[in-house]
Parts: C-alpha cells; structure tokens; sequence
C-alpha cells in the first residue's frame, strides 16, 4: 500500500522504502477506509443512522472540506492499526455554492501495535490523531458552464478574472479634525503618526491626547515606510464590490514602534505571513482616494519580531498535471470509491461537470511537496488542510510554500495549491525540528 501510494503521489522519500519503512504520514486516513467491500467497514450504527437521515433529507450528495491531522509517532511496517471515531458535531442547515446542507465533523484517535513482536491490541500506542469535515448536501441547479467551487461555497471560491462585477468605488474615510492632519500627509505621499512633546510616545491612530502621560501636546511625523506584518487576515467573502479578490488585510508594525491595519498588495494573499517585511505604497483607489497600504520589502523592519536571520525560506515552486489517471488513482491508493472521484456520470448526476480530486489526494501530494523539500529526516507532525476550489481533469496544480522557525526549533510550512479556477487548498505543515540541511530549496 506504501509503494503504491508514493508511486500515484511522486513521492521519492528514502524513508518510505525497505525493511525499516515508515508509512507517509499524510497516508495516516488511508488506513481507517473501508474500502470497496461494505461489509469490512468500521463504521459504527449511529453514524450509519445519521448519514441515512441524512440522505432522506435529501442531502444525498458528499464532499470533504477540510482536515486535521497530527502525527505523534510514525506507523511502521507489520503494524496494526485501530482507531475510535466520535462524531463530534452536526451543523444546522446551511446554504453553500453545491446546494443546502449539513456540515459534520468526526474526530478518530488511532493507535498502533505490533504482533510480531509480541504485542497485544490492549497494549497499542497512541500514533495519530485525525479531525475530518465533509458537506451532506442537496445538490443545487448547476449552470452549464463549470462551477467555481466544490466545496461549502468555500471563501476559497473564485469567480474568476472575467467574472462581471458591480460598478462601485471604495468606501470614503471619515475625515474630521482629530483625522485631517493624517489624511494631509497622505496626500503628500507621507504617512504619518503622533509624537508626544511631553513624554515622548509615538501612537496611531490619531487622538487628540497621549494615551500614556494625557499630555494634549504632540508633534506630527512622517514614518520611514519600513514595517513587519504583526498579523494578517483573508478576506474571502462576502466580497465588496470595490475590492479585488480575495485581498489581504494586515496589522502591520512600523519601525517606529506604532501598528496599521491596512492592506498587503504584491504578493498572493494567502502568502502574507506574520513577520513578513513589508514597505509604504501609496496606491491610487479612484480618481478622488490614495491610501497607504504595503507590499513585500527585501529588508526587515527595524522592530521586527523575527530576528533577520529567521525570515524564512520560499519552497521551490511544484508543478503537477491533474490527468484523469490522478483522479483515478489517486482515489484508488486512498481507498475512497466516492463515485465522484471516478464515474463521470455519476459525477454529474450529483451537480459536478467532471469528476475531481479526493482530499485524501490532496493532502497526500502537500505531504509529498513539503517531504521533497525536507528530505527524509525531518519528522513531520501534523497537517492541516482545507480544500476550496476542486481540481478537475485537465488543469494543473501549482504548489508554492513558505517555511518559518520557532525559538524551539519547530518549523512550520504555509502551503498553497492553485489552479486555474483559484486556490485549491491551503495547508500548514509542522515539523519537530528544522531539517539539518535547512531544507533542499
């Protein structure tokens, strides 16, 4: 099953080969499928009772969104796998881009042992833990044309680059007297904050005393441009006319010690990450508005979070043809027989123009882009991933990542799957330690 599913995902690990092999660990779900016989499956009465209120509701239709893994030791050949599952919740009714449906979220903690050397099922130690969402829906009318989306109008969704928008301009700012001497600095391309002349404390936004002596005193400055991402957020949906989409919002920390909310531009949204150097643009919005946002800087802020050496590194881009063969194969090495992995017709009948990739796929290949970075040492422990747009026969997945350590020596790795249609999945990797050889990139 090991050869097998690295053969499908491209996955070349030493680690996954001879006697002392250890499973993949995005492989972790494969091993609690049923598989094609029904009656070899695990799964308990109540959670057969409720996919059958389910479907007599009428969400007949399936599609995973999301998951969760963490791996807190590897599976190794010859060992048996049991796992408990508990579903953990059942949303009310909501309205997605496939149709109405129900959310549900089951958790599974997965064990392990080995009878060869001796050990019983009572004696099985915790491997892994597994958090898994699918979508029960009633398929709604499809258009004839391809949709965008394939998951719980996912704000991953994109509506495309030639999808008609509504003329609108973007929301005025509310400019009084506590605000003008602000706005007048952008306008002369300056941002500026407040300098106390009493205690000496830089604030923003703009008030009318120091919030830390109450000195109504204050002097206007000009900040150097130079800032650090502090935190970030994506904003997906609802998407307000006047804006691209999806777009990044920031808190951004300046050189001088006060933070902005504003926007990052020049850099894919989801690929804005906390401690990312960024500098002062001024982009003009409309004929009447300029405001101040930022994009990526070749140099670190001076107060940065993270020390110069640690910003950071961009994985080696990952390109990979989604053929009807990866569809296909890649649901058979998952053991996922969903017919909408693999019957065209079936695909369709359920609101779907073509068959797609299953999760399982998904978040083997992130397992596989990350492991081709690393190498084999690095021990990988947990992914989590959510899907948005799907991935259909004849487009290409293109994935781009971005690593980070901790003080501890953690290593985290943002990844993003794209295709034409936009962004398929988003994921974060971690990882003990960083790989000795700071990763192959």
């Amino acid at each position: 099953m090991i050869r097998h599913w690295c053969e499908v995902m491209g996955e070349t690990n030493t680690a996954r080969t001879g006697a002392d092999a250890v499973a993949p660990p995005a492989m972790l779900q494969v091993w609690t499928m049923a598989g094609l016989d029904s009656a070899g499956s695990s799964r308990s009465g109540a959670y057969d009772e409720l996919f059958a209120r389910l479907d007599a509701d009428g969400c007949t239709s399936v599609v995973a969104t999301d998951c969760e893994q963490r791996y807190l030791r590897p599976l190794r050949l010859g060992e048996r796998v049991l796992f408990e599952a508990v579903i953990e919740s059942v949303s009310s009714e909501k309205s997605t881009a496939l149709g109405v449906g129900r959310f549900v979220t089951t958790r599974m903690d997965l064990r392990a042992y080995d009878e060869a050397r001796g050990e019983k099922p009572e004696e099985a130690t915790p491997a892994a833990t597994h958090r898994f969402r699918i979508l029960k829906y009633r398929p709604a009318a499809r258009p004839a044309t391809r949709p965008e989306a394939d998951a719980d109008a996912d704000p991953d969704a994109d509506p495309g680059p030639d999808a008609e928008r509504p003329a609108a301009v973007r929301p005025r700012p509310v400019v009084n007297r506590d605000t003008a001497g602000f706005w007048e600095g952008v306008a002369a391309g300056e941002l500026r904050f407040q300098r106390c002349d009493d205690c000496g404390a830089a604030r923003f936004p703009w008030l009318p005393g120091c919030n830390a002596c109450g000195s109504a005193r204050w002097t206007a400055e000009a900040a150097s441009g130079a800032g650090t991402v502090y935190s970030s957020v994506v904003v997906h949906h609802p998407l307000p006319a006047a804006f691209d989409r999806p777009y990044a919002v920031a808190l951004v920390e300046l050189a001088e010690g006060v933070r902005i909310v504003s926007n990052v531009v020049g850099i894919q949204p989801q690929r804005v990450r906390i401690g990312l150097p960024v500098e002062l643009v001024f982009e003009r919005c409309d004929d009447e508005l300029t405001l101040p946002m930022f994009r990526p800087s070749t140099r670190p802020s001076a107060r940065s979070s993270t020390p110069p050496g640690d910003a950071g590194q961009e994985l080696p881009e990952l390109r990979i043809s989604v053929t009807r063969t990866l569809v296909v194969a890649g649901a058979i090495v998952t053991r996922d027989f969903q017919d909408v992995h693999h019957d065209v017709e079936l695909a369709r009948a359920k609101g779907s123009p073509d068959i797609f990739m299953n999760i399982l796929t998904t978040n083997g290949l992130v397992g596989r882009y990350v492991s081709d970075w690393t190498g084999p040492g690095a021990m990988v422990t947990g992914i989590a991933l959510r899907l948005g747009v799907p991935a259909y026969p004849g487009s290409e997945l293109t994935f781009n990542g971005h690593a980070m350590t901790d003080d501890s020596g953690q290593m985290t790795i943002s990844v993003i799957g794209t295709n034409d249609l936009g962004t398929h999945a988003t994921a974060t990797v971690t990882l003990a330690a960083a790989p000795a050889s700071g990763g192959r990139g």
